[in-house]
C-alpha cells in the first residue's frame, strides 16, 4: 500500500517528511532511500531503537525521536508532508490531527492509511477492536471526514475498500517481507496473532480501510 500511495502524492526529492507512528521504520527508510529528508516518530522506544539498527544496516540517515503524536516536539510549519499508516486509530484522533495540522507547512499535505468501521457496527465490533488491537476509535468513513474537517483539513479519499483488497493491491509491488521468525517464538506474539485471526474471522468481512489525503485549509 505504501508503494500504491507514493505513486499518487506530490512528494519530491528533498521534501521534509514526518512519519508518525513509524514502527520499525519500513516506510521511513523507503522514503529516505528515495532522497527525502525524513523524520520518524514513535511512542515506543523499542521500535525507535530497532529503526536505528535498520538505518545502520541500510546506510541511510534520518532523524528519529521517541514521543507522542499528540505532543510533537517540533515547531509549527516544519514539514512538507506528514504520513501515517495504521496509526490514528490507536491515538486520541482530534488531538493528533491538530498537531499534524500545526507542524505542516501551509502548502504541505498529510497522508494516512487507516482502518474504517462499517456504518451501524454492533457495539461488540468496537469493543473487540479495542480489546484485541487497542484501537481507541475506528471511525466510519463519514466520521473520518468529520474528524479531518474539524481539524482544519480539506480531505480527499484516494482509496476506500475492504481490507481484503489490500493483498490484491500489493500483488504488483513485489514481496513485502515475511514475519520475523524470532518474533514467532515469542508466546505473547503468538497469542496476539491468534487473537487477530479470531477477530478477522468474526469481523474481517466488514472491516474497511481508507487512504486519506489531507490538505490544510487556510487559517481564518
Amino acid at each position: 500500500m505504501t508503494e500504491w500511495w507514493l505513486q499518487r502524492v506530490p512528494l519530491r526529492e528533498g521534501a521534509a517528511v514526518l512519519d508518525v507512528g513509524c514502527g520499525t521504520g519500513a516506510t521511513a527508510l523507503l522514503l529516505a532511500e528515495r532522497g527525502m529528508r525524513v523524520t520518524a516518530l514513535d511512542v515506543r522506544k523499542a521500535m525507535v531503537e530497532r529503526l536505528r539498527d535498520r538505518m545502520q544496516q541500510a546506510g541511510v540517515t534520518l532523524d528519529v525521536a521517541v514521543g507522542s503524536a499528540d505532543a510533537m516536539p517540533w515547531p509549527a510549519a516544519s514539514f512538507d508532508a506528514v504520513i501515517g499508516e495504521s496509526v490514528l486509530v490507536f491515538t486520541p484522533i482530534p488531538a493528533v490531527l491538530r498537531e499534524v495540522r500545526r507542524v505542516l507547512k501551509p502548502n504541505g499535505f498529510a497522508l494516512f492509511v487507516e482502518m474504517v468501521a462499517p456504518t451501524n457496527a454492533p457495539p461488540e465490533w468496537h469493543e473487540e477492536a479495542l480489546r484485541v488491537y487497542g484501537a481507541k476509535e475506528v471511525p466510519t468513513l463519514e466520521r473520518w471526514h468529520q474528524h479531518f474537517v474539524a481539524s482544519g483539513f480539506r480531505p480527499a479519499v484516494l482509496r476506500f475498500g475492504s481490507v481484503f483488497d489490500l493483498a490484491r493491491d500489493a500483488a504488483g509491488f513485489g514481496d513485502p517481507g515475511g514475519l520475523d521468525a524470532h518474533a514467532l517464538s515469542d508466546h505473547e506474539v503468538l497469542r496476539a496473532l491468534g487473537e487477530h485471526l479470531l477477530w478477522m474471522e468474526r469481523f474481517g468481512k466488514t472491516l474497511g480501510y481508507g487512504v486519506f489525503l489531507l490538505w490544510p485549509r487556510p487559517c481564518v
